[in-house]
C-alpha cells in the first residue's frame, strides 16, 4: 500500500540538488540492510506492543531503534515518518523507503514556519486517516533535547488518532557522540525492549498547552524506565 500523494519522493527529488546525493542514497540502502539485520538478530523483551493504528511519539534519539523495533514488532509495518532535507535527509529517506515506510520531508528552515507547520499537520492527518501509522520525534528535528513540541498533538487533533508514547532500551547502549540528541544505535545480536506509555486522546476542541505538559511528563517517564534498563 502506497501513502497518499505527498509530492515527489524526497530522496530522489533531492538527489540532483545535493552534492554526492548518489552517495547518500547508497548509505541509505546500506542502513536499510542494517535495520533488517538488527531486527532479525536482536532479542526483544517485554509485553507485546500495541498494534492499533496510532501516532507514535518518540524522542529523536530513538529514530533508528524505533525503525528496528517497528520493522520487527508491528504486524503491519505501515508507517509514515517526518525527515529533514540535505545529505542526511536523503540518507534517512532512502533507508525508510527501503524498509517500507513513507516519508514526508520537512520544509527548508527559511520557509514560512507557521504556515508550513499547519500545512504539514493537515497533510499528516490526511495520511493517518487513510490507514497509516505516523511516527513523530517530538523534540525533532533539531532539539532542544527531550523537550516536546506541540506538532504531534496538532496532528492528533486533526486526525483523531491516539498518541502512543514510546521509549526504547538498547543493550549494549551505544550512543553517537557529538550529536545534539546522543543518538541511540542498536547493534546486531543485542537486546531491545520497548516501553509504551499511556496513550493520549486529543479531542477537536482540547487545549494543547496542558496536553503538551502531559505528553512531556509521559515521555519523560518511559524514557527514565528505558535509561534505567540500559544502565543495569
Amino acid at each position: 500500500m502506497e501513502p497518499p500523494p505527498i509530492g515527489p519522493r524526497p530522496a530522489s527529488g533531492q538527489q540532483d540538488r545535493i552534492q554526492f546525493g548518489w552517495l547518500a542514497r547508497l548509505v541509505g540502502r546500506l542502513m536499510a540492510l542494517y535495520v533488517r539485520l538488527v531486527a532479525r538478530t536482536a532479542r526483544f523483551s517485554g509485553p507485546p506492543v500495541t498494534q492499533r493504528q496510532m501516532i507514535l511519539a518518540i524522542w529523536h534519539e530513538s529514530n533508528l531503534a524505533t525503525a528496528v523495533a517497528a520493522y520487527r514488532l508491528w504486524q503491519d509495518n505501515k508507517a509514515v515518518v517526518f525527515s529533514t532535507r540535505g545529505f542526511r535527509g536523503i540518507v534517512m529517506n532512502t533507508m525508510l523507503e527501503k524498509i517500507g515506510s513513507g516519508v514526508v520531508t520537512l520544509p527548508d528552515p527559511d520557509a514560512g514556519r507557521q504556515a508550513e507547520a499547519a500545512s504539514l499537520a493537515r497533510m499528516m492527518a490526511r495520511i493517518g486517516q487513510s490507514g497509516w501509522n505516523l511516527v513523530i520525534a517530538c523534540d525533532g528535528p533539531l532539539g532542544p533535547h527531550r523537550v516536546a513540541k506541540p506538532g504531534v498533538l496538532i496532528v492528533a487533533r486533526e486526525s483523531g488518532l491516539p498518541v502512543q508514547p514510546w521509549a526504547l532500551a538498547v543493550r549494549p547502549p551505544l550512543r553517537l557522540k557529538g550529536r545534539w540528541d546522543g543518538h541511540l544505535v542498536p547493534l546486531p545480536f543485542g537486546r531491545i525492549r520497548v516501553y509504551e506509555g499511556r496513550p493520549m486522546e486529543v479531542g477537536p476542541r482540547d487545549r494543547l498547552k496542558p496536553l503538551l505538559a502531559e505528553l512531556q511528563a509521559e515521555l519523560d517517564r518511559v524514557a527514565q524506565l528505558a535509561d534505567a534498563r540500559m544502565g543495569e
